[in-house]
């Protein structure tokens, strides 16, 4: 593999699939598996949900994505990091609680 795509999904050489063998494939592994369906292209936002809600950071997520600008990720994900950013406090404030009442 020569890297030069950096995809998930490639042939043995590196070289990226036609995007309807792609879709083919999936669609096959549905059925087989007896799956409901979901569109490929949800996987992407799913994954992207979930760095986000692992606390990855927006620049990491954005680069993955392949989005030549953060703002793109935001724009599409902004509800997504609302929700982190309030987890975020609702944690940072359940430790700054449990060290005031420690130093009681």
């Amino acid at each position: 593999m020569d890297g030069k795509y950096n995809l998930i999904l490639a042939h043995e050489n590196g070289q990226p699939y036609h995007p309807r063998s792609v879709q083919r494939w999936w669609e096959r592994f549905i059925e087989r598996h007896n799956l409901k369906y979901i569109n490929i292209h949800a996987l992407r936002h799913t994954s992207a949900t979930i760095l986000i809600n692992q606390g990855v950071h927006a620049k990491i997520i954005s680069e993955r994505l392949g989005h030549s600008d953060i703002k793109t990720t935001m724009n599409i994900y902004g509800h997504a990091m609302k929700q982190a950013d309030k987890l975020a406090t609702e944690k940072l404030e359940s430790v700054l609680k449990r060290s005031a009442k420690k130093s009681i």
